[in-house]
Protein backbone atom coordinates (compact mmCIF):
# COMPACT_ATOMS: atom_id res chain seq x y z
CA UNK A 1 0.00 0.00 0.00
CA UNK A 2 0.99 3.30 -1.05
CA UNK A 3 1.80 6.75 1.33
CA UNK A 4 -0.77 8.50 -1.29
CA UNK A 5 -3.82 6.30 -0.67
CA UNK A 6 -6.33 8.92 0.70
CA UNK A 7 -8.17 6.57 3.38
CA UNK A 8 -10.58 9.57 3.66
CA UNK A 9 -11.95 8.60 0.76
CA UNK A 10 -13.06 12.54 -0.70
CA UNK A 11 -13.51 13.91 2.92
CA UNK A 12 -12.21 17.66 3.36
CA UNK A 13 -11.75 19.94 6.40
CA UNK A 14 -15.01 21.10 7.54
CA UNK A 15 -15.87 24.65 7.18
CA UNK A 16 -15.92 25.80 10.93
CA UNK A 17 -12.29 23.91 11.23
CA UNK A 18 -11.18 26.39 8.21
CA UNK A 19 -12.42 29.52 10.20
CA UNK A 20 -10.87 28.79 13.20
CA UNK A 21 -7.46 28.00 11.52
CA UNK A 22 -8.17 31.43 9.32
CA UNK A 23 -8.93 33.46 13.13
CA UNK A 24 -5.89 31.44 14.28
CA UNK A 25 -3.66 33.01 11.48
CA UNK A 26 -4.95 36.07 11.69
CA UNK A 27 -4.19 36.27 15.55
CA UNK A 28 -0.75 35.10 14.75
CA UNK A 29 0.39 37.86 11.95
CA UNK A 30 -1.40 40.79 14.30
CA UNK A 31 0.52 39.76 17.15
CA UNK A 32 3.42 39.26 15.30
CA UNK A 33 2.95 43.07 13.79
CA UNK A 34 2.42 44.13 16.97
CA UNK A 35 5.94 42.89 18.24
CA UNK A 36 7.91 44.32 15.17
CA UNK A 37 5.97 47.63 15.58
CA UNK A 38 7.37 47.59 19.28
CA UNK A 39 10.60 46.71 18.43
CA UNK A 40 11.00 49.49 15.99
CA UNK A 41 9.68 52.32 18.39
CA UNK A 42 11.13 50.87 22.09
CA UNK A 43 14.93 51.43 22.22
CA UNK A 44 15.01 49.41 25.76
CA UNK A 45 13.11 46.34 23.39
CA UNK A 46 15.44 46.68 21.02
CA UNK A 47 19.05 47.00 23.46
CA UNK A 48 17.38 43.58 25.00
CA UNK A 49 17.17 41.30 21.76
CA UNK A 50 20.07 42.49 20.26
CA UNK A 51 21.82 41.66 24.02
CA UNK A 52 20.15 38.22 23.79
CA UNK A 53 21.08 37.67 19.95
CA UNK A 54 24.40 38.77 20.48
CA UNK A 55 24.92 36.26 23.57
CA UNK A 56 22.92 32.90 22.68
CA UNK A 57 22.21 33.58 19.03
CA UNK A 58 23.78 30.74 17.90
CA UNK A 59 22.49 28.22 20.62
CA UNK A 60 19.14 29.51 20.02
CA UNK A 61 19.67 29.34 15.93
CA UNK A 62 20.81 25.72 16.75
CA UNK A 63 18.11 24.56 19.20
CA UNK A 64 15.13 26.01 16.69
CA UNK A 65 16.75 23.38 13.96
CA UNK A 66 17.38 20.58 16.17
CA UNK A 67 14.09 20.75 17.46
CA UNK A 68 11.92 21.10 14.14
CA UNK A 69 13.93 17.96 12.43
CA UNK A 70 13.43 16.15 15.42
CA UNK A 71 9.41 17.02 15.63
CA UNK A 72 9.09 16.59 11.74
CA UNK A 73 11.13 13.65 11.97
CA UNK A 74 8.57 12.03 14.60
CA UNK A 75 5.74 13.22 12.76
CA UNK A 76 6.70 11.21 9.62
CA UNK A 77 7.64 7.62 11.94
CA UNK A 78 4.26 8.25 13.26
CA UNK A 79 2.49 8.88 9.96
CA UNK A 80 4.29 5.92 8.53
CA UNK A 81 3.27 3.33 11.38
CA UNK A 82 -0.14 4.56 11.13
CA UNK A 83 -0.17 3.62 7.18
CA UNK A 84 1.54 0.70 7.80
CA UNK A 85 -1.09 -0.50 10.91
CA UNK A 86 -4.20 0.61 8.77
CA UNK A 87 -3.54 -0.80 5.62
CA UNK A 88 -2.72 -4.33 7.63
CA UNK A 89 -6.30 -4.08 9.21
CA UNK A 90 -8.33 -3.22 5.48
CA UNK A 91 -5.74 -5.92 3.69
CA UNK A 92 -6.23 -8.52 6.15
CA UNK A 93 -9.38 -11.50 5.43
CA UNK A 94 -11.97 -11.25 8.06
CA UNK A 95 -12.94 -14.34 9.31
CA UNK A 96 -16.77 -15.46 9.43
CA UNK A 97 -18.59 -14.45 12.69
CA UNK A 98 -21.20 -17.53 12.83
CA UNK A 99 -19.34 -18.98 15.38
CA UNK A 100 -19.83 -16.15 18.26
CA UNK A 101 -23.63 -15.92 18.98
CA UNK A 102 -24.97 -12.17 20.59
CA UNK A 103 -27.72 -12.84 23.58
CA UNK A 104 -29.67 -9.80 21.78
CA UNK A 105 -30.33 -10.97 18.23
CA UNK A 106 -32.64 -8.87 17.45
CA UNK A 107 -30.37 -6.15 16.42
CA UNK A 108 -29.90 -5.51 12.91
CA UNK A 109 -26.90 -5.66 11.36
CA UNK A 110 -24.33 -2.97 11.28
CA UNK A 111 -21.71 -1.61 8.51
CA UNK A 112 -18.46 -1.32 10.36
CA UNK A 113 -15.30 0.46 10.34
CA UNK A 114 -12.86 -2.05 9.09
CA UNK A 115 -10.99 -1.27 12.26
CA UNK A 116 -13.63 -1.64 14.43
CA UNK A 117 -14.70 -5.03 12.75
CA UNK A 118 -11.52 -6.24 13.09
CA UNK A 119 -11.01 -5.51 16.50
CA UNK A 120 -14.48 -7.56 17.64
CA UNK A 121 -13.41 -10.46 15.56
CA UNK A 122 -10.10 -10.30 17.50
CA UNK A 123 -11.79 -10.03 20.85
CA UNK A 124 -15.09 -12.91 19.72
CA UNK A 125 -11.75 -15.02 19.01
CA UNK A 126 -10.05 -14.66 22.35
CA UNK A 127 -13.23 -14.97 24.02
CA UNK A 128 -13.87 -18.55 22.14
CA UNK A 129 -10.37 -19.61 23.08
CA UNK A 130 -10.04 -18.67 26.41
CA UNK A 131 -12.66 -20.09 29.06
CA UNK A 132 -12.80 -17.74 32.32
CA UNK A 133 -12.25 -20.01 35.53
CA UNK A 134 -15.07 -19.26 37.87
CA UNK A 135 -14.59 -17.53 41.11
CA UNK A 136 -15.98 -18.97 44.22
CA UNK A 137 -17.55 -16.01 46.40
CA UNK A 138 -17.55 -16.74 50.05
CA UNK A 139 -19.40 -14.54 52.86
CA UNK A 140 -17.04 -12.53 55.38
CA UNK A 141 -17.83 -13.27 58.47
CA UNK A 142 -18.17 -10.22 60.84
CA UNK A 143 -15.69 -10.47 63.34
CA UNK A 144 -16.42 -9.32 66.89
CA UNK A 145 -17.71 -5.89 67.23
CA UNK A 146 -15.12 -3.10 67.15
CA UNK A 147 -14.72 -1.71 70.85
CA UNK A 148 -13.42 2.01 70.55
CA UNK A 149 -11.33 3.02 73.60
CA UNK A 150 -10.41 6.45 74.54
CA UNK A 151 -7.54 7.72 73.97
CA UNK A 152 -4.93 7.74 77.06
CA UNK A 153 -4.26 11.28 77.67
CA UNK A 154 -0.78 11.82 78.33
CA UNK A 155 0.30 13.79 82.01
CA UNK A 156 -0.51 17.43 81.83
CA UNK A 157 2.55 19.68 82.71
CA UNK A 158 2.23 22.40 84.82
CA UNK A 159 4.87 25.22 85.34
CA UNK A 160 5.04 26.71 88.45
CA UNK A 161 7.52 29.98 87.36
CA UNK A 162 6.94 32.39 84.86
CA UNK A 163 7.51 32.31 81.62
CA UNK A 164 10.03 34.35 79.83
CA UNK A 165 7.99 34.47 76.88
CA UNK A 166 4.19 36.60 76.26
CA UNK A 167 2.45 35.26 73.26
CA UNK A 168 0.70 37.58 71.90
CA UNK A 169 -1.35 37.21 68.58
CA UNK A 170 1.03 35.06 66.23
CA UNK A 171 4.03 37.24 67.69
CA UNK A 172 6.01 35.94 70.34
CA UNK A 173 7.64 39.28 72.77
CA UNK A 174 10.81 38.70 75.06
CA UNK A 175 9.90 40.00 78.84
CA UNK A 176 12.72 41.50 80.56
CA UNK A 177 14.33 39.02 82.94
CA UNK A 178 16.68 41.60 84.71
CA UNK A 179 14.57 42.97 87.46
CA UNK A 180 16.71 46.26 88.21
CA UNK A 181 15.51 46.98 84.51
CA UNK A 182 11.83 47.09 85.69
CA UNK A 183 12.74 48.45 88.83
CA UNK A 184 14.43 51.63 86.72
CA UNK A 185 11.71 51.92 84.62
CA UNK A 186 9.15 52.24 87.01
CA UNK A 187 11.27 54.99 88.72
CA UNK A 188 11.14 56.79 85.94
CA UNK A 189 7.59 57.44 85.51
Amino acid sequence: MSQSTDFGQGRTVPGFAKMIMLFEMLVIVLLSSWIYEEYLNNVYLQSYVNEVVQADGALIAILVIVSTLGLAVGLLKVLKSTHRQIGAIVSRPQAPMTSVSVASSSKPAIDLHPMVAALKADMAHQSSMEHLPQLDVKEAVPASPPVQVPPNPGPVRTVTGTPSTVITGTMPILKRVNPEQDRNSNSRQ
